[in-house]
């Protein structure tokens, strides 16, 4: 006596079978994010080391100069209150005359760009405990402490990620 299957196997089988595929594409789906998010997490630390070594390339510059006669509105050196409005903007960051240095790093294509701004003479107390720097009180020496804010910018590998840095520097002249 033959008996008849049902193919209640098979439809089992297939039920299995797409549970299995939804669950493998929900998986890759999360990795890809996961993926996505280092990515730009990578990018961000990229574009923020890169911000700061233009930082400290204007810190040398600036340690170089003799005299702030250089600070003219053009180039990238700017006078007291002169220095561009619209840090956002992408044109100030294109432009070289808005900017003093383009650097890039050997053979990665990843470029930091900076102006700087001279802030004038600084006066200070003899109460330098609020500020982070030291000696200038109590050095020997003449010259004025002259200011100068450095303002950075560096996009990551992608392009899409940027850092901008503000620093402060300060030099006696």
């Amino acid at each position: 006596m033959k008996k008849k299957q049902s193919g209640a196997v098979l439809v089992v089988s297939l039920i299995i079978l797409i549970i299995l595929t939804v669950l493998v594409i929900s998986g890759t789906q999360s990795t890809l994010i996961q993926e996505k998010m280092t990515s730009a997490i990578r990018n961000s630390h990229i574009s923020l080391e890169m911000a700061e070594s233009g930082l400290k390339d204007a810190e040398n510059m600036i340690e170089n100069l003799t005299s702030t006669a250089a600070f003219t509105d053009s180039g990238g050196l700017y006078s007291e209150n002169n220095g561009p409005n619209d840090l956002f903007s992408d044109a100030v960051w294109t432009n070289n005359l808005t900017l003093a240095a383009t650097t890039e790093t050997a053979g990665t294509g990843l470029v930091s760009r900076y102006f700087v701004e001279y802030l004038g003479v600084l006066t200070l107390d003899d109460d330098l405990s609020g500020l982070n720097i030291t000696g200038y009180g109590q050095t020997t020496g003449g010259g004025d402490i002259h200011g100068f804010k450095i303002v950075s910018r560096s996009a990551g590998r992608d392009g899409n990620t940027a850092r901008m840095v503000v620093g402060y520097y300060a030099k006696r002249f």
